[in-house]
């Protein structure tokens, strides 16, 4: 493949990506006016906050593209100890914002930031540099898998101090999927996916609230006026859409039934408002998205840039897959913001500079074959 097609190649990235943020801003001005007006006594609110995180991707995308890879290469021990830094000062109860009955929020006063969102670039970064490493060595637990599970779990403490037990897992899931594409034996998966089912049923099992999602989840009509009314109102969303939707602007379902509508929600209104066809197409969106990142990680020989790869790239698809999971019942309902189009300026944010690091990985690889993906 010619050089000018690997430029190509990270720009049907970028492409993608600003297809499905444009859907985004769509929707979101449709799922949210109403709230802004009444919260905020502007219909335009939660739109502003979305353009305002665009134009600050579009930045950083704009710089990766003409920083050396070196300046991104040293970013994973910066980004891991703030990651961590910030997660930590849930232990100082005033510096976080309650909502929900969870603190998530750090509150700067002009703007709040979410540190969980952080969190998920810090520990893509230090794995994919500490296994990139000569001297790690997977299929040795204490000197290959031990340390990166020691990092994992102080992400994990602070997380479930918050709590935040969907981010949880999906960096739980982000870890041994990093540390079993480094070269670890199957074995390893099996034994993380007992670890990590047990974790699940124990944090289900410690809060009576997740164990009342679980109940609503297995039946929410049992729960309708409670604990099922979100995914009830969900379905009924996608009901209503039926094959093409009804219309841009016409959900019913987001005029104060569906709680979450403009953030973990919003695929509910694009579903009633575009259908069975705008589904599938954010759908579709995602499965390029994803496509590409994983070829670009496949066609890197460096180690540590495959992993980056291949760890961004499973950051989109995981979150992606929880979050559709959630709204269409396949998974019990958790916080996890849907990329790219979710109001949300941290979650955006965070999104954008993956992007920005995968297009730039997409510069580096000087030969990217389109037909095949080779693994390993």
């Amino acid at each position: 493949m010619k050089a000018n097609q690997n430029l190509n190649y990270h720009l049907y990235l970028i492409a993608t990506a600003a297809v499905l943020v444009s859907i985004g801003l769509l929707s979101l001005y449709a799922a949210s006016a109403m709230k802004g007006a009444e919260l905020y006594n502007n219909s335009f609110y939660f739109m502003e906050k979305q353009l305002l995180a665009i134009a600050g991707g579009t930045c950083l995308i704009l710089l990766f593209k003409w920083v050396s890879f070196k300046f991104i290469e040293h970013l994973a021990l910066p980004l891991l100890i703030v990651s961590l830094l910030l997660l930590s000062l849930i232990l100082i109860p005033q510096l976080y914002k309650t909502v929900g009955g969870a603190a998530r929020w750090i509150n700067f006063g002009f703007a709040s930031f979410q540190p969980s969102e952080l969190a998920k670039l810090g520990l893509i970064f230090f794995l994919a540099k500490n296994l990139s490493r000569e001297k790690s060595d997977v299929t040795k637990f204490v000197r290959g898998i031990l340390p990166n599970l020691l990092i994992l779990m102080a992400f994990v403490v602070f997380l479930m101090l918050q709590p935040d037990f969907g981010t949880t897992v999906l960096l739980i899931s982000l870890t041994f999927l990093m540390i079993y594409v480094s070269g670890a034996s199957h074995g390893f998966i099996l034994a993380s996916t007992i670890a990590t089912l047990s974790f699940g049923i124990v944090g289900i099992m410690s809060a009576p609230y997740r164990w009342k999602r679980l109940t609503s989840f297995i039946d929410p009509w049992n729960d309708f006026k409670e604990g099922g009314f979100q995914i009830i109102q969900s379905y009924l969303g996608f009901q209503n859409g039926g094959a093409f939707g009804a219309g841009l602007g016409e959900s019913r379902q987001k005029l104060f039934f569906l709680p979450e509508a403009h953030t973990d929600f919003i695929l509910s209104v694009i579903g009633e408002e575009m259908g069975l066809v705008g589904t599938l197409l954010i759908c579709t969106l995602y499965w390029n998205m994803v496509r590409l990142g994983f070829r670009i990680a496949s066609a890197h020989t460096d180690h540590f840039k495959k992993l980056l790869a291949f760890g961004l790239t499973s950051l989109i698809a995981l979150q992606s897959v929880f979050n559709i999971g959630v709204v269409t019942g396949i998974l019990p309902t958790k916080g996890i913001p849907l990329p790219f189009i979710s109001s949300g300026l941290s979650s955006l944010l965070i999104f954008f500079t993956v992007i920005a690091v995968l297009a730039r990985l997409g510069q580096e690889v000087p030969n990217i074959d389109a037909g095949k993906c080779k693994t390993g």
